[in-house]
């Protein structure tokens, strides 16, 4: 009770000194002493937004004219091209990432550890590659690394993309993928219904569930067949449709582009580019004009061979000293283009361009000039982390939905099929082998090999590292070294040469120079 007591005094306190009318309003809100100034609202911060509304009614109005800018912007702009070209290089990478390991084991013996099946690992990794090079896309333009991709720009660019499973007796493991563009999802659709409501063209349960999506028959913005054929949308259950896009705030129905915090930097950037190289033209232009005193006489007889359209024309050639009437003199204009700020500003617009894509400056703009092994080092290993979340989203995102489905139809057909005996693999086991499945995504050379290998060699040797998690670390399995190598001894040993084995008795340079230090 007495610290109760001790809270109301304090409180009858302050409001005897606010005055009866006051409120905890006027002292928390306003950015007072006792506040937050980001809250302030007056005169300086008239411009700051006051109210914020939810994501998806912010997109309602927004979402076209954001994937409008954003195409054009990556159409028109070398640096938007070269964004989407780092995002497909480094979350999806060549062919053939990302790449399946299958793990499955057989259940050891009583005593005995379990052991790899790898009769069955191998005969699915091997079908699903065949299906990925030529199956995966029901056009039939793309192979599955292509197609994730194009799938993984139109994320980027647009905000979401849209991949439609079609499933048919007819198709290679009776499965394949249609990629849409994201204006085929019609967001113009927003109703409340019995379970539960549509925002944008995406039907949800009151628990944002997906229950299906309103697709657009016709890309709306083609011209071609039966007029309002293109506004005509059929209800695709949820099942069919993977619905691709990175979320940023909760309860959000469509994806927005990535580009959304650089538009306008970017235009305005390129808007200052196309007037620099106008203004170094006219720059590069020497031009004079003929002044004429008031006293001057007329010089028209004198210089009539000099008229061009009613006013006097001097040609000069390199070197020429030339005579002007009496009263005559000539004025000169220099304009002072290129500037000397002019690469400052550039690169400065460029870092804000970069930190707001989460890319380093020098992948994206291919500057190279202020670069050095550290800071270079630094950049791309903080870059590589993003790259690596980005990876994992769009595995579970796109990669191991359509996997899981390709794996039990392809096991349901029996076109799984062990190498030895032809037999199929058993479709009681999905969930074996689907539990046992993990995609690997793209990883990257060492900056500096040398260092790189050394310290990984001395981890090795000091027993903190293993070469296992080594080789995944550049995206390989120690295991398929282990079999490489195995191949190459045999090969040598055919060919009746002896494998070359380093001696470890010869010292390499850089013992010779620590030695003599």
């Amino acid at each position: 009770m007495g610290m109760l007591d001790a809270v109301r005094g304090w409180f009858k306190r302050g409001r005897a000194k606010r005055g009866p009318d006051s409120n905890f309003a006027g002292t928390f809100g306003t950015g007072s002493a006792g506040g937050f100034a980001g809250a302030a609202v007056g005169r300086l911060t008239a411009s700051l937004a006051s109210w914020s509304g939810s994501v998806n009614l912010d997109l309602e109005g927004s979402l076209p004219i954001l994937r409008a800018r954003a195409r054009q912007l990556c159409a028109n702009n070398e640096h938007g091209r070269r964004f989407l070209s780092l995002v497909a290089a480094n979350i999806v990478g060549p062919a053939p990432l990302p790449k399946l390991q299958v793990r499955a084991f057989f259940a050891g013996a009583k005593g005995k550890p379990p052991t790899l099946d790898k009769a069955a690992n191998d005969a699915i990794e091997v079908a699903w590659l065949a299906w990925c090079e030529d199956g995966a896309d029901l056009t039939g333009l793309m192979d599955f690394n292509a197609l994730c991709r194009t799938t993984v720009k139109a994320v980027a660019r647009d905000g979401e993309a849209i991949v439609r499973i079609v499933r048919s007796a007819d198709l290679k493991n009776g499965i394949a993928l249609q990629l849409l563009e994201a204006d085929r999802l019609d967001e113009n659709i927003n109703l409340q219904i019995a379970s539960g409501v549509i925002r944008q063209g995406v039907e949800m349960d009151s628990a944002g569930r997906r229950l299906a999506y309103w697709i657009k028959r016709r890309h709306p913005g083609d011209r071609y067949g039966a007029a309002g054929a293109a506004q005509d949308s059929e209800r695709v259950p949820a099942q069919d449709i993977i619905h691709i896009f990175l979320p940023e705030r909760a309860e959000q129905a469509r994806g927005y582009t990535w580009l959304h915090a650089i538009l306008l930097r970017a235009m305005q950037l390129h808007g200052f580019n196309d007037a620099a190289v106008v203004a170094a033209r006219l720059g590069a232009s020497k031009v004079a004009a003929l002044q004429r005193a008031e006293e001057a006489p007329d010089a028209t007889a004198t210089m009539a061979d000099a008229q061009v359209g009613g006013a006097f024309h001097i040609n000069a050639e390199p070197g020429d000293m030339i005579e002007l009437p009496p009263g005559y003199t000539i004025n000169g204009w220099n304009p002072e283009y290129p500037h000397a700020n002019y690469e400052s500003f550039v690169k400065a617009a460029m870092r804000g361009i970069a930190a707001g894509l989460d890319v380093a400056t020098h992948n994206l703009s291919g500057d190279m000039t202020d670069v050095n092994y550290s800071s270079a080092r630094i950049a791309e290993l903080s870059e590589r982390e993003q790259w690596m979340v980005l990876q994992g989203w769009f595995i579970r995102a796109l990669v191991r939905p359509i996997y899981r489905e390709w794996l039990a139809l392809a096991l349901i057909r029996g076109e799984i099929r062990f190498e030895s005996s032809g037999k199929p693999l058993p479709p009681e086991r999905l969930e074996k082998f689907s539990g046992a499945s993990h995609f690997r995504g793209r990883r990257w050379r060492w900056v500096d090999p040398a260092k790189e290998v050394e310290a990984a060699e001395k981890g090795v040797s000091l027993g903190i590292v293993s070469r296992t998690r080594l080789a995944a670390e550049q995206g390989e399995e120690f295991e398929d070294i282990l079999d490489e190598l195995q191949m190459e001894d045999g090969m040598i040993a055919a060919a009746g040469l002896k494998p070359a084995v380093p001696d470890p008795q010869k010292s390499r340079p850089e013992d010779e120079a620590n030695a003599h230090a």
